[in-house]
């Protein structure tokens, strides 16, 4: 009888490890649910069984605290390109502002336009009922005057517009081209007046001399006037000329400039969004590697608590048995050993603190 007690006990000396684990895999079906039978003892196999939970939660942990470092490093990153970001669209904008003063200042410059001086000769002189010059007033003398008023006039004239002019340019481009010189010369080829008659007499006695040399001094004013306003026209349209190319580099330089910004921007959205997009992923990703590192803290003291409770009631159960009035010494003796049998299996699979 002796021998089939023990027989018994043999068999049964596994089976709370066998249902502790049944347990756990019930409890958490995804890790197992198989009953181990690979080689090694029950025992043996339940250590691996806690080895491989241990290097799940540590593996599992080193993830999480890659992704949480790989989050951090998103965040500042994030900060960082929406800075970038705003940067870029503030250099764009600015840069938009300065195009636009440059488009405002080249209109500016097209508004800067030489007027030509009109003279009227016949002003210095008064006229009879024939429409002719009065004889009082048919003297070199006053040809000469005539000449040099119309002449001080055109020249005062032109000085004025050339003075205008310099302003118009210096507010056009003082803010564009700052070290732009307008530097004019004022030496106009003009022709000296050579009178055909007159020579002698102040008086004209014949009205056709008066009237030669009447057409003289119109056509040389006429002549001078073409020529100072030839001269100095094309002088400003040089400046101008001059200035719109200096201006257009500078607005290729600028346009070029934006353009390679606006590059930049359409780039880092890209990257922000694919930043962002891929943010959201790992934030998911995280949740569900908590989630799983939650369960991996779990698990072991899960199992633990389910080998406690398993051995707790073998041995309850096999006590019971040993101190039972009507069992034998042979039989006290056989629960007692089995129950030290037990007792130093789960010293070496829950831990010796337990005990």
């Amino acid at each position: 009888m002796i021998t089939d007690l023990l027989t018994r006990l043999e068999d049964e000396k596994d089976q709370w490890i066998y249902e502790a684990v049944a347990r756990f895999n019930e409890r958490f079906p995804g890790f197992g649910g198989q009953r181990y039978d690979g080689p090694g003892t029950l025992e043996d196999q339940v250590l691996e069984m806690k080895n491989i939970l241990d290097s799940l939660r540590k593996q599992t942990t080193l993830n999480l605290e890659r992704m949480e470092t790989e989050i951090k490093t998103m965040e500042a990153g994030k900060v960082d390109e929406q800075r970038r970001l705003e940067d870029l669209v503030s250099t764009i904008e600015s840069l938009q502002r300065e195009l636009a003063i440059y488009d405002d200042a080249d209109k500016r410059l097209e508004r800067v336009q030489l007027e030509k001086f009109q003279f009227l000769l016949e002003y210095q002189f008064t006229f009879d009922k024939k429409d002719q010059v009065v004889f009082k007033e048919r003297k070199v003398s006053k040809l000469l005057e005539g000449y040099e008023m119309v002449e001080g006039d055109m020249l005062d004239f032109y000085h004025r517009q050339l003075s205008n002019c310099w302003l118009m340019f210096k507010n056009s481009m003082e803010n564009i081209l700052p070290h732009a010189k307008f530097d004019v010369e004022t030496n106009p080829p003009v022709v000296d007046l050579r009178l055909n008659h007159g020579r002698g007499l102040d008086q004209y006695l014949i009205l056709g001399n008066f009237e030669e040399d009447y057409r003289i001094v119109h056509d040389t004013l006429e002549m001078n006037n073409n020529t100072v306003y030839e001269y100095y026209d094309n002088q400003i349209t040089q400046f101008k000329k001059n200035s719109r190319e200096e201006m257009m580099r500078l607005v290729d330089h600028k346009n070029e400039y934006r353009r390679l910004a606006e590059e930049q921007v359409q780039e880092l959205q890209e990257n922000i969004h694919q930043r962002e997009k891929r943010f959201i992923e790992l934030q998911d990703q995280y949740i569900r590697v908590k989630q799983e590192w939650e369960q991996d803290l779990l698990r072991p003291n899960v199992l633990d608590e389910f080998l406690k409770e398993e051995f707790v009631r073998t041995v309850s159960g096999w006590q019971e048995k040993l101190f039972s009035e009507n069992a034998s010494d042979e039989e006290r003796w056989a629960y007692h050993q089995y129950c030290q049998i037990i007792l130093k299996q789960a010293e070496r699979i829950i831990g010796n603190e337990y005990f």
